[in-house]
């Protein structure tokens, strides 16, 4: 599954993804759609998690890579 996390850390999901080339195209296409250009993507791996930063600072993008994999729960 990959998710979209807002800027307030807020997650949501938005696409059945079983590959990361199905991720990278759901990405893209999320991008598309909010009008937003990305000059660049940093991927990283983490507690069962692909990471996306696509340059915005504040909004992220995560795949799930494992099933032990869960949302963190952030503290307001």
């Amino acid at each position: 599954m990959l998710f979209f996390e807002n800027s307030q850390g807020e997650w949501r999901p938005i696409a059945e993804c079983a590959e990361k080339i199905d991720a990278a195209i759901a990405i893209k296409q999320f991008l598309d759609n909010h009008n937003y250009k990305s000059y660049y993507t940093r991927i990283w791996e983490s507690d069962g998690w692909l990471n996306y930063d696509i340059g915005s600072w504040s909004e992220f993008f995560h795949l799930q890579i494992s099933s032990d994999a869960r949302i963190p729960v952030h503290d307001n």
